[in-house]
């Protein structure tokens, strides 16, 4: 059966995805990661575009029974060079664990990488060395494919998902305006932005977050995406990329329901919608 995406349930989709898997690298206790990672792992299973995207990088089937069986408890992840591959087999990973672990003690142990170290330190490095990989190629396509529909030059176009995976189109559904709307559109983002950002960066500095330097990493892509929209300079996509990497790890260490996440999804949703080099 067909699926029709339109441009507000893909950013729905974007957001969601955000607040599940900042959520998930901001754990620090081996059980609620657990939880957060099999809450995570259910959600992109059951969206199509993040779901087909997966099944198109399967590369091969991994035996992880025989693999946790041949490791010894000191051997970290061999993880592929190749790209394709890495995403299969992390996700191939997580689906394992999740399915047969209670807790992040049962594999991440070899990422403690200094005797003594504290349970939160094995969560945040296990995350960090392994899932963060998957995180951001799956954020990356779903950039790549926010381009690529043009989200606010056009406003009618839509992702046809086809069969059950696999099998992704897209389609601009009957588009209205033109040239001089979309740079209209685009002016409005622009100074849409500024206004957005002059509030977080306030709601950012008054914050208490766990983490200094991602709130000064939060601060500096912000500030730094701002100056180049006031220069008239093109916000290019790995600068997007970084800011709302730092952005969706505040919203996981900060919570849901304050004025900074709402600000600062606010802030991704409309950096993604500038003009693209």
């Amino acid at each position: 059966m067909n699926q029709v995406i339109s441009v507000k349930d893909f950013k729905i989709i974007s957001q969601k995805f955000r607040v599940a898997y900042g959520q998930m690298l901001s754990a620090t206790d081996v059980d609620e990661a657990m939880r957060l990672t099999k809450r995570f792992m259910i959600f992109i299973d059951k969206e199509p575009i993040i779901k087909d995207f997966i099944e198109r990088k399967h590369t091969q089937s991994y035996d992880f029974h025989k693999i946790f069986k041949e490791k010894n408890d000191l051997e970290k992840f061999e993880l592929p060079i190749d790209s394709d591959e890495e995403v299969s087999y992390i996700y191939q990973l997580l689906k394992y664990v999740t399915e047969n672990f209670k807790s992040y003690l049962g594999f991440a142990r070899p990422y403690a990488f200094y005797k003594g170290a504290k349970y939160a330190d094995i969560v945040k490095n296990f995350n960090k060395d392994v899932v963060r990989l998957f995180v951001d190629q799956i954020t990356s396509y779903l950039g790549e494919m926010a381009i690529t529909m043009g989200i606010d030059e056009k406003p009618n176009a839509k992702v046809l998902v086809t069969g059950p995976v696999g099998n992704l189109m897209f389609t601009e559904g009957n588009v209205t305006g033109n040239t001089t709307l979309n740079q209209t559109n685009n002016n409005q983002a622009s100074e849409g932005l500024q206004a957005i950002a002059k509030d977080l960066l306030q709601l950012l500095k008054e914050a208490k977050i766990d983490n200094p330097e991602l709130k000064e990493d939060a601060i500096d892509h912000v500030t730094e995406v701002v100056e180049k929209v006031e220069n008239g300079e093109e916000v290019k996509p790995s600068l997007i990329r970084r800011v709302t990497t730092a952005l969706t790890g505040v919203i996981g260490l900060v919570g849901s329901g304050t004025a900074l996440v709402t600000t600062a999804n606010q802030f991704i949703d409309t950096v993604q919608t500038l003009p693209i080099p």
